[in-house]
């Protein structure tokens, strides 16, 4: 089975491993990405979208490896409780938080060496099976 593809942050699926119901994902956020010329120019700070897509990244490379195709459905939830800089290393734990009629939702917790960043809810559905493609 394929990965997905992989963001335009760079992350790499191998950096995802899961223990029971727990993802945790591992990143650099890279200090040449363009996303630093604009945001904002002479104090460079990520977008937290950009934190959603890592978190985004993160559960599909999961659930790829599961053989489930999913695709991120609503953020229910965001906070973004401090700024992330170039060259930071982030920490995403995902815990599943169960799945109903509106898809597979997860909790995300976002760190760096100075402590927790982020909070994000996701809701996640279903698009397909390995064994259906």
């Amino acid at each position: 089975m394929s990965e997905p593809s992989v963001s335009l942050l760079g992350m790499d699926p191998r950096s995802v491993a899961r223990d029971g119901s727990t993802v945790t994902a591992r990143a650099t956020v890279d200090p040449a990405h363009e996303v630093f010329a604009g945001h904002y120019p002479g104090f460079p700070v990520l977008p937290g979208v950009c934190l959603i897509e890592y978190a985004d990244r993160s559960i599909l490379f999961d659930q790829r490896r599961a053989g489930r195709h999913v695709e991120l459905a609503a953020v229910e939830r965001c906070r973004f409780r401090d700024p992330v800089f170039p060259g930071d290393e982030l920490t995403l734990q995902v815990e599943y938080a169960g799945e109903d009629g509106a898809g597979l939702r997860s909790e995300v917790v976002v760190s760096t060496g100075r402590g927790r960043v982020a909070e994000l809810r996701l809701v996640h559905r279903t698009v397909g099976t390995e064994a259906a493609r």
